[in-house]
């Protein structure tokens, strides 16, 4: 799969930590969160086997987490100039360093990892949202696994390198991954008494008239959750309170209704409707359809034709 080259310089990540680790690195996802960055995703290669310790990242007000996509030979990390561990590296191990307290990192055998890049200000507002507070730095036990981290990264890496990738679908995964870390790696006890409810009338209607006029472009939850005044994280929770859905299932649901009124038309090739539903391609269109409806585009389109053909009608030429 080839990764993004649209590396961004702003912030522990992107094309910045590419550099500073001296390898190659492809922005998975770039998610924002009132405004600012509010996480973003890495993916970091790099077949040499040894890379000198490096030196400490700038100082700022965020976390570094590394998920090993792969066994490495060994991983030493310092922080403050001491030592804190050394010795091979798993697969789904998890290294989290809060980048104010000057970490170094020296890495030996093939490395395949993501990055996530996660401000303090993100996660103090995510867990502000759930009604609770989190520990002034995120922590994870060496050598543990993280096992919610390996299904969030591989959904994270399917839906961002897919062909017509979701962009609501991956705002929904950042958002998921931004609550992980507040609770597995800050700790964050929610109120129970806390409740979100539903969208108001109006937000509900404003949501579901956007996603219906852009039906077809690279629309995001962030886009949609500015225009009912929510962030996107509280939006999208009201919006499945309120629909019984997740805001990216419903854009698909939307789609594939659409695409059935093109489908009744038999001369508009599958890859035309694809397009014009805002798939990235036949396939995408073709697996998203069969997922909501349990067929084919093309069986669903014949099954029609002859529905139709059987109560009398004639089949359009």
């Amino acid at each position: 799969m080839e990764l993004s080259t649209a590396l961004d310089s702003k912030g522990f990540y992107g094309q910045r930590t590419a550099d500073h680790f001296g390898m190659e690195a492809g922005l998975l996802s770039e998610f924002r969160l009132d405004g600012q960055i509010g996480l973003a995703a890495t993916r970091l290669s790099c077949g040499r086997r040894f890379r000198e310790r490096t030196g400490p990242p700038p100082e700022e007000s965020a976390f570094s987490i590394l998920y090993q996509v792969e066994d490495l030979d060994d991983h030493a990390c310092w922080r403050g100039g001491e030592r804190q561990r050394s010795g091979t590296f798993l697969a789904r191990s998890v290294n989290v360093v809060d980048l104010r307290e000057g970490p170094q990192w020296q890495f030996k055998g093939r490395f395949e990892a993501l990055q996530f890049y996660v401000p303090s200000d993100a996660v103090a507002t995510i867990a502000a949202q759930h009604g609770g507070r989190v520990a002034a730095s995120l922590r994870w036990e060496k050598d543990a696994r993280d096992e919610v981290l390996w299904g969030l990264s591989h959904a994270l890496l399917h839906a961002s390198l897919s062909a017509g990738a979701n962009q609501l679908l991956i705002d929904q995964i950042a958002i998921s991954l931004l609550t992980h870390f507040a609770q597995a790696y800050g700790g964050l006890e929610t109120d129970p008494s806390a409740r979100f409810g539903q969208l108001a009338a109006w937000q509900l209607r404003r949501a579901r008239e956007i996603m219906t006029m852009r039906l077809a472009s690279n629309l995001t939850i962030a886009q949609v959750a500015s225009e009912c005044r929510l962030t996107p994280s509280h939006f999208a929770r009201a919006f499945r309170q309120s629909t019984g859905v997740a805001p990216q299932r419903y854009l698909m649901q939307l789609r594939i209704t659409e695409a059935k009124k093109h489908l009744s038309q038999q001369h508009l090739p599958l890859s035309d409707i694809a397009l014009m539903c805002g798939f990235g391609d036949q396939s995408h269109f073709t697996r998203v359809f069969r997922q909501l409806t349990g067929t084919s585009p093309g069986a669903w389109r014949r099954n029609q034709k002859n529905l139709r053909i059987s109560e009398g009608g004639y089949p359009p030429s």
